[in-house]
């Protein structure tokens, strides 16, 4: 094994001249450019929903002269102000001919302008829009996608070992029910954007058959009707203190999205198996009102408390490996009823949302021990109601947005609100104020908004952000966050404070090579434990991150990506904790086809986990989230992207392989791996037809 790696190793030193030796043209940012300045702005809070909603849209993207403000909505990257400017460009001046006329749209900065074109495109109409619709039209214009995976791991874990008759009788949730495959089963139909329909299927390793079932059909502009859909669907409505099922942007991503609000009813095409609706909804178009309508009932996985007089806590993860973990499925029925009306003139927009819901099983977490007080806000009862008004109003160069929530239930009653000004104080730079007071009796089930919390509960904070393009080919990004929790929390036993900043400079002399240097603190307020095992005051828990990253295009063919990322994690009176990766990707990508190739190498050596360092690495399509490196050890991965017909099918595989120098075994209890090393192979096969 260990010569297999410094093979690998030795061969990038050695064609690296050799590459740098090639000329260079022009490039544009690809999907996986995209994909990684997403992971890296949100390491591990990625929303995997929004991700696979964007590519879903970059494997069909819209044209440009039908595009509609919804339409652009999904886009986190765009403000409002850039939207309404798209589409004001577009009317003005349709047919926009190519994707370079984005240049006169005064509103798009260049970055703006290159992530847009993976969205977007200029196509010979088949119809126009205000063309008179037949569901034969509508399938004869269909484009249809189905993509199968499957992951298979070369090693086995603890729970998939044999274990005597006689013991799993005793301990039946000493292994796994199934094997240890992955499989997944993706179908999706598009027809010019009007009708969709799609169909997932999925099963996870550990799991007997198949465990999950997803589908939908939506319709969008049929007359009155805006968008309808049947099945399963995500809402968002103001700013997702009330209601926001679809995503959950990073700090980062507020500098530009924060002014918006209302993406509406979305169709659930992930595989994930929690935070989505089950049932119908509508959006009716009436001039300049919108109203909005749904109802859902599904079934969610829950614990039981020891008395079993109610739910402890809503499992969410979706796996239901274990027989343990099989009896916590479907297990609480859910019900959600609701509405939203929207009204926009001129540059004023006013949107109210109201949902109820109803669990057949009451949520009664547990809250009488000292370790567990600080649940005694959670969300208690059967019957949940929240309502709020959002708002946004643009003058000029400055753009005013908030919602203010009201919530009860049972046991108590509370409010949230969340406001933001942005000031665009020339074409150059942007300053954005961000406050927010989300209560600690204010309980949202279904809200999901900006914050440090997972939760929209017990959290207030300033969050203040500066973006400036005045240096020439230089991007900087910067922000401030303070951050208080009158509450407790896990860990912490009394009110506590926290704050977190980032500086990021992006150098961009020309398309060849770009250089981001970035830095970013984060500490948090946590509960500090001496040796003789006495509690003492709060104490900051902070950890700070270092990451330079270098990308090169070499030739039309070959590119490269350089990281150094480094932490220090520091606590009390403990031992600083440090670590730090050095990576290599190199890709190299056909000319003639869409035949690609990845390889990657990463070495990390950090301190233990509490200083792990995220890093981005290419995936498949549909799998997304950012790899987490800690301890000792090396990881390579080979990704090829294979068409076999044409543009219409394609195979794609990606071998990994980890090996830790400081370790004898992998992972705990029935994740265990009784080696220091692991292989992993992923298959897709992807036919659009």
């Amino acid at each position: 094994m260990k010569k297999l790696y410094f093979t690998l190793f030795y061969w990038w030193l050695f064609t690296l001249p050799v590459f740098c030796q090639t000329e260079q043209k022009m490039e544009r940012i690809s999907w996986d450019g995209f994909v990684e300045m997403m992971m890296e702005e949100s390491e591990e809070e990625v929303d995997e929903t929004l991700m696979e909603q964007l590519y879903e849209l970059h494997g069909n993207p819209l044209d440009i002269n039908e595009v509609r403000k919804e339409d652009l909505e999904v886009l986190p990257f765009l403000s409002e102000e850039q939207i309404e400017g798209i589409v004001r460009y577009v009317e003005k001046n349709r047919p926009v001919q190519s994707l370079g006329e984005l240049m006169f749209v005064k509103e798009l900065g260049k970055a703006a302008r290159e992530m847009l074109r993976l969205f977007v495109e200029v196509k010979a109409s088949r119809h126009n829009r205000d063309a008179h619709l037949t569901v034969g039209k509508l399938l004869r214009y269909g484009k249809n996608e189905a993509v199968w995976r499957t992951d298979v791991p070369f090693y086995r874990k603890a729970g998939y070992e044999d274990v005597p008759a006689e013991v799993l009788a005793k301990s039946p949730n000493k292994v796994y029910r199934g094997d240890r495959f992955h499989h997944s089963l993706r179908y999706a139909f598009s027809s010019q954007n009007y009708l969709l329909a799609g169909l997932n299927m999925e099963k996870d390793a550990g799991e007997r058959g198949v465990d999950y079932v997803s589908g939908y059909v939506q319709v969008k502009d049929m007359g009155i009707v805006k968008n309808a859909i049947m099945g399963n669907y995500r809402l968002s409505f103001g700013k997702g203190l009330a209601v926001n099922t679809s995503a959950k942007f990073g700090k980062m991503m507020m500098f530009s999205s924060m002014d918006r609000m209302d993406v509406g009813i979305t169709k659930h095409s992930s595989t994930m198996e929690d935070g989505y609706f089950t049932g119908g909804a509508a959006t009716l178009r009436m001039g300049q009102v919108e109203v909005s309508a749904f109802g859902s009932y599904r079934k969610g996985d829950g614990t039981y408390n020891n008395d079993s007089t109610g739910m402890s806590s809503l499992k969410t993860d979706g796996l239901h490996r274990t027989q343990l973990e099989h009896s916590k499925k479907g297990n609480l029925g859910i019900t959600n009823f609701g509405g939203n009306i929207h009204w926009e003139s001129g540059g004023l927009q006013l949107s109210a949302t109201a949902i109820t819901t109803h669990l057949s099983v009451p949520l009664a977490p547990k809250h009488d021990t000292p370790s567990s007080t600080y649940r005694y806000y959670n969300a208690h009862g059967q019957d949940f109601f929240v309502g709020s008004l959002a708002y946004a109003y643009r003058y000029q160069s400055l753009t005013f947005s908030g919602e203010t929530a009201l919530s009860n239930n049972e046991r108590q009653s509370g409010t949230a609100t969340l406001n933001a000004l942005r000031w665009r104080v020339n074409g150059d730079n942007v300053l954005t104020l961000i406050g927010r007071y989300y209560g600690a009796k204010f309980v949202s089930l279904n809200g999901k908004t900006f914050g440090e919390n997972s939760a929209v509960q017990n959290e207030e904070g300033v969050f203040l952000s500066w973006t400036t393009k005045s240096v020439r080919n230089t991007l900087i990004e910067a922000y401030v966050d303070a951050m208080y929790f009158p509450w407790l929390k896990y860990q912490v036993s009394e009110s506590s404070y926290g704050y977190e900043g980032l500086l990021q400079a992006t150098y961009a002399p020309s398309s060849r090579w770009s250089l981001l240097a970035r830095y970013r603190i984060k500490a948090k307020q946590k509960d500090f434990t001496l040796e003789d095992g006495t509690l003492r005051s709060l104490e900051y828990n902070t950890n700070q991150n270092l990451k330079l990253q270098l990308n090169c295009t070499l030739s039309p063919s070959v590119s490269l990506r350089t990281s150094v990322a480094g932490t220090l994690v520091s606590f009390g009176d403990n031992p600083n904790e440090k670590g730090f990766t050095i990576g290599e990707n190199i890709r190299w990508q056909s000319l003639r086809n869409k035949c690609r190739i990845d390889f990657g190498i990463t070495y990390f050596n950090t301190d233990g986990y509490n200083a792990r360092v995220y890093h981005y690495e290419p995936t498949l399509l549909y799998a997304f989230g950012s790899t987490s490196y800690y301890d000792h050890g090396i990881r390579t991965t080979l990704l090829a992207s294979i068409p076999v017909v044409k543009q219409s099918l394609f195979i794609n595989a990606k071998l990994g392989m980890t090996k830790y120098f400081n370790r004898e075994r992998i992972g705990t209890e029935l994740e265990m791996i009784d080696a220091d090393h692991r292989e992993d192979l992923q298959v897709q096969v992807r036919w659009k037809f």
